[in-house]
């Protein structure tokens, strides 16, 4: 070891030294009212993208019932198509999701077969 060594300083440029994160499956909402109330509803009841949908199955089936003219009218379709477009992202996800699924399943099978012979 050189004199050189012991008294190097080390340099580290931005965003380059060590990175400690914690992987946690909470989000952090920021949350309205008492926080410990809404984590809990949102963790163990419904998170609110669930809430929002059942609210707004229920104001359709209402809608349903009723009828509109004009403006009113005009919303409960943009609702309907908003609820349509939700439906549709959620049948696109799990689709990716499914196509991910079996992708690991081949890969899988590959080590599987490496792992027997």
């Amino acid at each position: 070891m050189t004199p050189y060594n012991f008294f190097s300083p080390t340099f580290e440029f931005p965003l380059s030294g060590d990175v400690e994160q914690a992987i946690s499956p909470h989000f952090s909402y920021e949350f309205e009212g008492i926080p410990e109330i809404e984590y809990e509803v949102t963790t163990k009841v419904a998170s609110p993208g669930k809430q929002l949908g059942k609210l707004t199955e229920a104001v359709l089936a209402i809608a349903r019932q009723m009828e509109f003219e004009g403006a009113d009218r005009e919303a409960i379709d943009d609702l309907t198509q908003l609820h349509a477009d939700v439906e549709e992202a959620k049948v696109n996800a799990l689709k990716k999701l499914r196509a991910r699924r079996d992708e690991i399943d081949k890969r899988i099978a590959v080590l599987d077969t490496a792992e027997t012979q």
